[in-house]
């Protein structure tokens, strides 16, 4: 009898162990008109900032309940890259990225603790481009590039790439980019611009959820040359202040 009562709670101190971390997750403002550049930029880092807690459990290769295949960026999907910046169990810094996702750093961390089956992230396979809007699944939390500039500018439902320049004014340059700006190249990916990294304003400091191979939030230094040959623009929210 004390053999089988040792192993049940084993089993349920396993089945629990994702959550027994009692983690803050930072507040950010709520959906507004207008937003200001230090909103923008505070709410950007509270989601590269954020820490987490990952479990098994919060790992999908395969479909999840309502049909659609998730694939979240863990460490072991990421082995046969060589990178160290997916998700491993336990304590990680930085919300992953979900293809569709516009989750609150608060919701993020309630969804993993409190849903009965939720996945950490799903990133942006072929066939998850391919499906668009059709291809996000409801059992993953997290947020993608479109989404985090949503969330950074307050606004009150996730605008994708496709549509982030209507809200937006052309700038006539690069140079002209302040912090809470965007680099945008419509239907494919967004970048938040932070700050300059040099005098010659040559490449600045961004803040990004995505994409290969760190699928997170995250922040970098990116060349001026580099976006300008990929194609993006630099513009301004009309109602940053």
């Amino acid at each position: 009898m004390r053999l089988i009562l040792s192993a049940i709670a084993l089993i349920l101190t396993s089945a629990c162990t994702w959550q027994s971390p009692n983690i803050e997750a930072p507040a950010i403002p709520a959906p507004s008109e207008y937003v200001t550049r230090e909103q923008a930029i505070q709410t950007a880092n509270a989601y590269i900032g954020l820490q987490w807690y990952a479990s098994a459990r919060h790992r999908m290769h395969g479909e999840a309940p309502d049909g659609q295949w998730v694939d979240t960026p863990d460490a072991a999907a990421a082995a046969s890259l060589g990178s160290s910046m997916w998700w491993k169990h336990g304590y990680n810094t930085g919300m992953p990225y979900k293809w569709g996702g516009f989750d609150t750093p608060q919701q993020f961390v309630q969804r993993l603790h409190q849903d009965t089956v939720v996945y950490a992230g799903d990133y942006a396979s072929t066939a998850k481009v391919a499906g668009g809007d059709d291809a996000v699944s409801q059992y993953a939390a997290g947020i993608d590039c479109s989404g985090l500039v949503s969330r950074c500018w307050r606004l009150p439902r996730p605008y994708s790439t496709r549509e982030l320049g209507a809200l937006c004014t052309p700038l006539p340059d690069f140079s002209a980019l302040q912090p809470g700006d965007i680099a945008l190249k419509p239907g494919v990916h967004v970048i938040l611009f932070v700050e300059w990294a040099d005098a010659e304003h040559a490449s600045f400091y961004a803040i990004e959820a995505g994409g290969v191979p760190h699928w997170k939030c995250y922040r970098y230094r990116i060349s001026l040359n580099t976006l300008k040959r990929l194609g993006y623009t630099p513009q301004r929210y009309k109602n940053i202040r």
